[in-house]
C-alpha cells in the first residue's frame, strides 16, 4: 500500500498528506498504546493517522485505558512522554502538565469542546475512564487550531457513543488499597436504526492516601458522574445531543514540614467543584465535490467551585515579627458559565490538497465572592473583615485555517494561521478592599504555524515544524485574584500582556518489522511569560500591589524549554514479548529582570521501561503481564516562601524509581486486572507539585461487557 492510497483510505478524503506504508502490518501486530495507524482528530481537527500527523501526538485507546486500572485520567496518562501529573495539594483533583508548562496552559477538551477554567491551577479532568473510547494528547503548542489555552498542548477525550447493537453495555468497578477507595460504573448504549444512544453513571470515592511515611491527612476525594448522549442520522446528516454532570469534592493536604515552620494552622478544602455541560453537534459528510465535511458544535457549560481555608501564623513568623501574626478564615466561591460555538468546513479543492477553515466563539462569565474573616497583629488584637463580590467576563472570537499540500518527491507541507479578537472586563464590583477596581481590556493577535514532512524512507515519516503560541490572561489573573492559598492576598493585574511563544520541533515516526518508534526534539521560547511574584520583589506600592506581604501576577521577560521525547517498543514475533520504553528529557529556565533560574520543578529525566507479555489462554481468552520500572531525576523548585514576604524557598524532590507489575485477562465478556505498585515501598514524589505517592499497594478491577 503506497502512502497516498493509505491516507485516502484513512481520511476518506483524497486531499490529505502521505500517511503510513505499513498500516496493515501495524494493525496485525497489535501495537498496544503506540498505534501509528490509528485515526485521530486532534492533530488537524479532521481525521488523519498518527503516522502522518504534523504534530507530536499520543493515543490511548479503550483497550489501553482499561489495562491501566486507573481511577482518573491523570493516572491513565502518567506514562505518556512529556506529561507530568499536578496535584498541588489536592490529590483528588489531578491535572496534567505538558512539557513542564503549568496545567492551565494546556487545553482540555471533551469530544472536541474546550473545558475552560479561569483559575490559577488549570482544568481537572473529571471524566470517568470507563466512559472513554480513546484519549488523544497533542504535545506542544496547538494554538492555531485550538486557541489560547493550547500553548503547551491538547488533551482531547473522546467518549463512547452508541454501540453496534440495539442494546449493549458494561458494568465494573475497582478496589484501590492505597486509599481504601473504590470505583463503580455502569454503561448502557446501542443503535436503533437511525438513532444512537448512551447512558453512563460512575462513582469514585477514595480515603486518605497511605504512604510509607503514614497517611496523608485530608487527601480524600469523591467524584460522581452522569452522562447521556442521543444522536440521529438522516443520510449524510448527523445531529447529536450530549448532557454531562460531574461532581467533585476533595480535601487538601500540605506537607507537615511546611505547616510546622510556616503555619500553626493550615486547612484547605474544596467541598465543591461541579461541572454541568449541554452540547449539540451537527455533521454533514461530503455535501459537494469540493467540501469533504461540514461540522458545527455548540455547548453551554457551568462550573461551580467552593474553597474554604483556615490559616494562622506559625512559630517562625511569630518569632521574627509578632506584628505579622494572623488567624484567618477564607471562603472563595464562584460560578463560571461558558458558551461556545465552533463551525468548520473541510475543503478538498484538489486531490492533493486539504484546506480546513473555521470560526470559534467563546464567552466566559465569572460570578465570584471572596471573604476573609479573622484577626491579625500583636496578640491578634486587630479584627479583619474583607469581602469582594465581583462579576467578570471574557469574550473570544477567532478564525483559523490550516492548509495541507502533498508535494512531489514524498514531501508534504502544512500551513496554519489564526486571528484572535479578545475583550475582557471586571463588570461589577462590591468590596471594602481598596485593591480592586473595575477595569476592561481588549487585544487582537495573529499567529501562524508551518510543518514540512518527508515520507520517502520506507515505513518512516520525518517532520520539522514551527508554531507560535498565544496565551491571554485568565479572569483570575487579570481581574479577580484570590484570598485563599496562604495568608496574603493574590492581587490581579489588569495590565498583564498576553504571553506569546515561538516553538520549533523535529520528529521521526517509524513502524515496521515489529519495531515502533516515535521521537521528537523541541525548543520553546516564550515572551511575557505569566507567573506570580511577591509584591516585595515586584514593588510594594507598585500597582496592583498595596502591601509587600501580597502577591501578584506579572509578565516574566521570558521562559525557555528544550527537550526530547521518546516512545519505542519492539514486538518479538512468536514469543508474545514486547520490551518498551517511554520517557523525556527537558530543561526549563525563567528570566526576570536581571535574574534567571533553572530550578523550575521539572525533573530533567523521567520515564518508564518495561516488558509486556501477551498470550492466548484458551479459546476466547487472552492473558497479559507487564513488568516495569518508573523513575525520574531530582527536581528542584525555587519559589516565593510561604513563611515570610520577600524571601524564597527551595523545594527539593529526590530522584526516584519504583518497581511495578500488572496482570490481566480478557475472558469473553469479562475483564480482570491486577496492579502491584511500588513493590519496594519507596517514599517518593515525582515532582514538587505532587504530594508523597502511595507506598506498596494493589489495584484490583473487574468489568463485565454485555
Amino acid at each position: 500500500m503506497d502512502w497516498k492510497r493509505a491516507l485516502r483510505i484513512a481520511c476518506a478524503a483524497p486531499a490529505c498528506v502521505p500517511a503510513i506504508a505499513a498500516a496493515e502490518e501495524a494493525a496485525s501486530q497489535g501495537r498496544d498504546s503506540m498505534m501509528l495507524d490509528s485515526l485521530v482528530v486532534s492533530a488537524t481537527r479532521t481525521e488523519t493517522s498518527v503516522m502522518e500527523s504534523p504534530v507530536s501526538i499520543s493515543v490511548m485507546g479503550e483497550r489501553e485505558i482499561k489495562r491501566t486500572n486507573a481511577s482518573n485520567i491523570a493516572d491513565v496518562l502518567r506514562d505518556v512522554p512529556g506529561l507530568t501529573v499536578d496535584e498541588s495539594s489536592l490529590p483528588g483533583m489531578k491535572r496534567i502538565k505538558i512539557r513542564g508548562e503549568e496545567a492551565r496552559r494546556g487545553a482540555v477538551l471533551i469530544d472536541g469542546q474546550e473545558i475552560t477554567d479561569h483559575t490559577s491551577y488549570g482544568s481537572p479532568i473529571l471524566v470517568d475512564p470507563a466512559l472513554i473510547e480513546r484519549i488523544e494528547v497533542v504535545r506542544g503548542p496547538h494554538s492555531v487550531l485550538y486557541g489560547s489555552k493550547a500553548i503547551s498542548g491538547v488533551v482531547n477525550i473522546i467518549t463512547k457513543k452508541g454501540g453496534d447493537k440495539p442494546f449493549q453495555g458494561s458494568a465494573g468497578g475497582s478496589f484501590i488499597s492505597a486509599t481504601s477507595g473504590y470505583t463503580a460504573n455502569a454503561l448502557v448504549r446501542g443503535n436503533l436504526g437511525d438513532w444512537d444512544y448512551r447512558l453512563f453513571v460512575g462513582r469514585a470515592e477514595e480515603g486518605d492516601r497511605h504512604t510509607p511515611d503514614g497517611d496523608l491527612p485530608n487527601s480524600n476525594s469523591d467524584n460522581k458522574s452522569v452522562s447521556g448522549y442521543l444522536a440521529y442520522r438522516a443520510g449524510d446528516h448527523k445531529i447529536a445531543l450530549g448532557v454531562d454532570r460531574y461532581e467533585l469534592s476533595s480535601g487538601s493536604t500540605t506537607s507537615p514540614s511546611t505547616i510546622g515552620t510556616a503555619f500553626s494552622k493550615f486547612q484547605l478544602d474544596m467541598p465543591q467543584r461541579d461541572l454541568q455541560r449541554v452540547s449539540l453537534n451537527y455533521d454533514l459528510a461530503r455535501p459537494s465535490d469540493w467540501i469533504a465535511r461540514l461540522h458545527v458544535d455548540a455547548y453551554y457549560q457551568t462550573i461551580d467551585r467552593l474553597f474554604t481555608q483556615e490559616v494562622a501564623a506559625g512559630p517562625t513568623i511569630t518569632a521574627a515579627a509578632p506584628a505579622a501574626n494572623y488567624d484567618y478564615k477564607h471562603r472563595d466561591q464562584d460560578t463560571q458559565t461558558t458558551m461556545g460555538l465552533t463551525a468548520q468546513v473541510d475543503w478538498t479543492p484538489h486531490p492533493d490538497h486539504l484546506l480546513i477553515t473555521g470560526f470559534q466563539y467563546l464567552r466566559d462569565d465569572l460570578d465570584k465572592s471572596m471573604t476573609r474573616i479573622g484577626r491579625s497583629g500583636i496578640a491578634l488584637g486587630t479584627a479583619v473583615s474583607r469581602y469582594a463580590d465581583m462579576e467578570a467576563h471574557m469574550e473570544t472570537v477567532s478564525v483559523y485555517a490550516e492548509d495541507t499540500w502533498q508535494l512531489p518527491a514524498d514531501f508534504s507541507v502544512v500551513f496554519g494561521a489564526r486571528q484572535y479578537w479578545i475583550n475582557s472586563a471586571l463588570d461589577s464590583l462590591q468590596t471594602n478592599d481598596t485593591g480592586y477596581k473595575t477595569r476592561s481590556h481588549s487585544a487582537n493577535s495573529p499567529i501562524a504555524s508551518a510543518t514540512l514532512m518527508y515520507a520517502g524512507i520506507p515505513s518512516t515519516v520525518l517532520r520539522a515544524g514551527f508554531a507560535q503560541g498565544y496565551v491571554y490572561p485568565t479572569l483570575v489573573q487579570g481581574f479577580t485574584g484570590s484570598y485563599f492559598g496562604a495568608s496574603s492576598t493574590v492581587r490581579p493585574n489588569p495590565d498583564l500582556k498576553p504571553e506569546t511563544s515561538d516553538n520549533w520541533e523535529f520528529g521521526i515516526r517509524h513502524g515496521s518489522g515489529g519495531l515502533t518508534l516515535d521521537a521528537s526534539l523541541f525548543r520553546s521560547e516564550a515572551s511575557n511569560y505569566i507567573a506570580s511574584l511577591s509584591c516585595s520583589v515586584y514593588g510594594a506600592t507598585t500597582s496592583p500591589c498595596t502591601a509587600s506581604s501580597e502577591t501578584t501576577y506579572v509578565n516574566l521577560d521570558k521562559a525557555e524549554s528544550t527537550g526530547m521525547e521518546l516512545a519505542v517498543q519492539y514486538r518479538i514475533a512468536g514469543l508474545g514479548l514486547t520490551p518498551y520504553a517511554t520517557g523525556n528529557w527537558i530543561r526549563r529556565k525563567y528570566f526576570f529582570r536581571s535574574a534567571s533560574s533553572g530550578m523550575t520543578g521539572v525533573p530533567t529525566v523521567s520515564g518508564r521501561i518495561g516488558l509486556r507479555h501477551e498470550r492466548d489462554l484458551w479459546d476466547g481468552a487472552t492473558g497479559w503481564a507487564d513488568f516495569y520500572m518508573r523513575g525520574g531525576s531530582r527536581a528542584d523548585e525555587l519559589s516565593q516562601s510561604s513563611s515570610a514576604a520577600g524571601t524564597v524557598s527551595l523545594t527539593q524532590v529526590r530522584a526516584w524509581r519504583t518497581f511495578n507489575a500488572s496482570f490481566g485477562a480478557d475472558m469473553g465478556g469479562y475483564h480482570l486486572g491486577l496492579d502491584l505498585l511500588n513493590l519496594t515501598d519507596l517514599t517518593y514524589q515525582t515532582n514538587p507539585d505532587e504530594s508523597n505517592q502511595p507506598g506498596r499497594s494493589v489495584i484490583l478491577s473487574l468489568r463485565a461487557d454485555f
